[in-house]
């Protein structure tokens, strides 16, 4: 199908067929290079140059139909932006708004949760304490009992030698000594024997 051309006389419809070719000739470049730079980084060059080739050739095909779909896409991209911004922010409200949740009870919980810390710790510390102090106690108790045994052990030795004999140990003890009276008035008696045979 040959290129539609520009009217040639200067009446308001040539004028403004003719304005109609330059604004869709400048939406088609516009739209082919923002396509061209949005598909840089998602496909690959022989993809691109398939799909302007097409495109090329459906504007050469039906201009008419290429000026519409042109007006209609630059028309609807700013509600589409402002949809997509919409969306956008709606989810990050939501994130951020699930964050502040997710944070504030985060808190809560943490702030029990070092409470029950706080208290398990004071807990452990109080028993330990007791336990060495337990431990020093059984200690204690356990030097001052041997010390007091070892200071009983001698006083009831002596306690012993103190105490009374028995009435048979008294017996014994008297005869003895009555034996050594007798034993020594012998020795007396014959010492005066022998001084007097001196005599």
């Amino acid at each position: 199908m040959p290129k539609i051309q520009p009217a040639q006389d200067e009446s308001f419809l040539g004028t403004v067929f003719s304005n109609l070719i330059r604004a869709r000739n400048f939406v088609t470049h516009q739209t082919a290079a923002a396509v061209d730079t949005t598909c840089q980084y998602v496909t690959s060059s022989e993809y691109r140059t398939r799909t302007h080739d097409n495109v090329r050739r459906f504007h050469n095909e039906r201009p008419l139909l290429t000026i519409f779909l042109a007006i209609q896409i630059a028309l609807t991209f700013i509600p589409s932006l402002l949809f997509l911004g919409y969306v956008a922010f709606t989810v990050l409200i939501a994130l951020g708004g699930a964050l502040i949740f997710s944070l504030f009870w985060t808190g809560i919980g943490l702030f029990f949760f070092s409470c029950a810390l706080l208290a398990t710790g004071a807990i452990g510390v109080f028993l330990f304490i007791s336990f060495i102090v337990f431990q020093r106690a059984v200690h204690l108790l356990n030097t001052l009992t041997s010390t007091l045994s070892q200071g009983a052990r001698p006083s009831q030795k002596h306690e012993e030698h103190e105490q009374p004999l028995p009435k048979a140990e008294k017996i014994l003890r008297i005869v003895d000594v009555k034996q050594e009276d007798g034993h020594m008035q012998n020795g007396t008696q014959e010492e005066d024997v022998n001084r007097d045979k001196e005599l």
